[in-house]
């Protein structure tokens, strides 16, 4: 079966005119000339820092804007604190007014009895002196009581003297007394006043500055939470801005993604009219003599996005510039920049097997070319989405992806290309001759 496939693509390469000689394509050299470098297109390098760095813008800004958030939110607190205290400083500031009014009303209330305990002991020292001043006109002793008892006519007489003589010594006394209790009130209302005046003018002053500081740090921290909130506004507007920046980062990888549909669709074309692949219908042998594959088909977190998708074939770890060689004998479809797989070619092989190889560092190749298992198709680089130099190795069958390691013989050694030429060849002579002696 092997022989008979690469006898008809012998007969169909010995029939077809020679392509070759053609000018290739930008980024397609043509066997047998000097390879060109082939556009790295995609991007997928710088894309892939470039994503990397507004992932890392975009870590951090969410830090620092959960930061502001928070930030704001404790100032707020510190503010409604102070805005409470505040009312409760304002409470006390009327209330020590009041008591400073009623204080000043106590002021005056004590001044007024003050004033008439002064008018009291007025009176009180004027009938005083009067009494002092009649006592020392008539002599300053007690002669003239003695002389009116004994001049009295009758016994009531001389009882009114003695009581006359008492009262004006008690009413000395008392006089003596009342301008004392006098003099102590007035004393007493001042100092009362005074002391209640100052009391409550002093918590006046106390309540009023704390107050006032109150309504500082208030105004202090309503400043704070202003720029606070132009902080994080600030933040979440460059938060933004990097996300909407991820946004058309992700959209173009998920662009170059899609172009994997566009490959499938081709190759389903192409093969919609051939038989399907069975094991041993076509011999498919290490496009990369000596290297394995790293990174197996299956799913897989991506390179870049992070997120689990499948990984459509296999990866081979090699340097740049190894030579990519086509496993089997096929015509190709694509040659080109394909979307995330940069530098692209896809073969068709027949039974419906197609292979893939991307990030291509050159191009050796372009579409309708016929190649030979062993030709050299292109070289191993890390264009469109790669993070280093492989080869992106794909197997498909009616365009699905399906895992390389079940449909290619990588431990077959590449010193069999020519060999299995030649007995290709041979097999054709064969076959030309029995068909000329059976003639």
């Amino acid at each position: 079966m092997v022989a008979v496939l690469s006898l008809g693509f012998v007969v169909a390469s010995i029939a077809a005119p020679d392509r070759s000689a053609a000018a290739p394509d930008r980024g397609v050299a043509a066997p047998g000339r000097p390879a060109q470098e082939a556009d790295p297109g995609g991007g997928g390098t710088s894309l892939k820092a470039e994503y990397d760095e507004i992932i890392g813008q975009e870590a951090e800004l969410v830090a620092r804007v959960d930061a502001a958030r928070a930030e704001q939110d404790r100032l707020r607190a510190e503010l409604a604190d102070l805005e409470a205290e505040l009312v409760t400083k304002r409470e006390e500031l009327v209330a020590a007014q009041a008591d400073l009014e009623r204080s000043e009303a106590t002021a005056a209330s004590e001044t007024a009895a003050r004033k008439v305990a002064e008018r009291e002991a007025v009176l009180a020292k004027d009938k005083l002196r009067r009494q002092i001043v009649a006592t020392y006109v008539s002599g300053g002793d007690d002669t003239d009581v003695i002389e009116a008892i004994l001049n009295a006519e009758s016994g009531e007489e001389a009882g009114n003297a003695i009581a006359y003589s008492r009262a004006v010594v008690g009413d000395s006394d008392d006089l003596l007394r009342a301008l004392e209790d006098a003099r102590t009130e007035r004393r007493r209302a001042d100092t009362a006043a005074r002391k209640a005046r100052t009391r409550a003018e002093e918590r006046r002053d106390d309540v009023a500055a704390a107050t006032a500081a109150v309504s500082d740090a208030r105004d202090e921290q309503t400043r704070l939470v202003q720029a606070v909130d132009v902080q994080a506004l600030a933040e979440a507007e460059a938060l933004r801005e990097v996300q909407g920046r991820k946004a058309l980062v992700e959209g173009q990888i998920a662009s170059m993604n899609r172009t994997s549909d566009g490959v499938a669709a081709t190759l389903a074309a192409m093969q919609a009219g051939q038989p399907d692949w069975r094991p041993g219908d076509v011999v498919a042998t290490n496009p990369i003599p000596g290297y394995r594959i790293g990174s197996k088909f299956g799913q897989r977190k991506h390179p870049i996005l992070g997120t689990v998708r499948l990984h459509a074939g296999g990866d081979m770890g090699a340097p740049t510039g190894t030579v990519i060689h086509a496993p089997a004998d096929g015509i190709v479809l694509i040659a080109g920049v394909q979307g995330g797989y940069g530098n692209t070619v896809v073969i068709d092989h027949g039974f419906s097997l197609g292979t893939l190889y991307g990030h291509q560092s050159r191009i050796d190749v372009k579409p309708g070319q016929f190649v030979r298992r062993g030709d050299p198709i292109g070289a191993v680089g890390s264009t469109g989405l790669s993070t280093g130099p492989h080869l992106h190795f794909e197997t498909r069958l009616k365009g699905v992806p399906t895992d390389p390691e079940a449909i290619v013989d990588f431990s077959r050694p590449e010193t069999t290309y020519a060999e299995e030429l030649r007995l290709a060849l041979e097999a054709m002579a064969e076959a030309q001759e029995r068909e000329r002696a059976g003639g």
